[in-house]
């Protein structure tokens, strides 16, 4: 694969002639009318539920469509618990950490159960994106594990 597009590209996200030991992908859709109603309806306390103190302090400075940009972080949250794909714990949405980056680009700064489970996995690299279109928000993480993936939920041998 030599010249290849996709080999130039692998190269520089994970270093000239190395293969990724195991390439991690979540991804998630948030309706954003819901994610409106559950911010209307439980308040201050479902947003420190979900959200850190940072992450509410970058919200309040939204303009636009904030509820667009709550949504597109909820779903970020959610397709980074997805990519960790955790069998042992669970990993709470306050300990995924998305914040404006420069430029504005969504960043990932995992905490306490994303963190260990992350160490876990062996994941290293991660990136996040987020959009939004009319009532819908999605967001798609990715992550490279520097060791083998293994399957969190295996078929038992006699069911394959």
């Amino acid at each position: 694969m030599n010249g290849h597009p996709l080999r130039a590209a692998l190269d520089r996200l994970i270093g000239p002639g190395t293969e990724p030991a195991g390439l991690r992908v979540g991804v998630d859709l948030v309706h954003i009318p819901r994610v409106e109603a559950l911010a209307r309806e439980h308040g201050e306390r479902w947003l420190a539920d979900h959200f850190t103190a940072r992450e509410r302090e970058q919200l309040a400075a939204v303009r636009g469509r904030p509820m667009a940009t709550l949504a597109g972080r909820l779903a970020a949250k959610e397709s980074f618990v997805k990519l960790l794909a955790p069998a042992r714990a669970l990993v709470l949405t306050r300990d995924i950490e998305v914040l404006r980056g420069p430029g504005g680009a969504p960043g990932i700064h995992p905490r306490g159960t994303a963190l260990r489970e992350l160490r876990e996995a062996g994941v290293d690299r991660w990136t996040v994106s987020i959009t939004h279109e009319g009532d819908w928000a999605i967001a798609v993480a990715a992550g490279l594990a520097n060791g083998p993936r293994t399957d969190p939920h295996p078929v038992p041998a006699k069911e394959q």
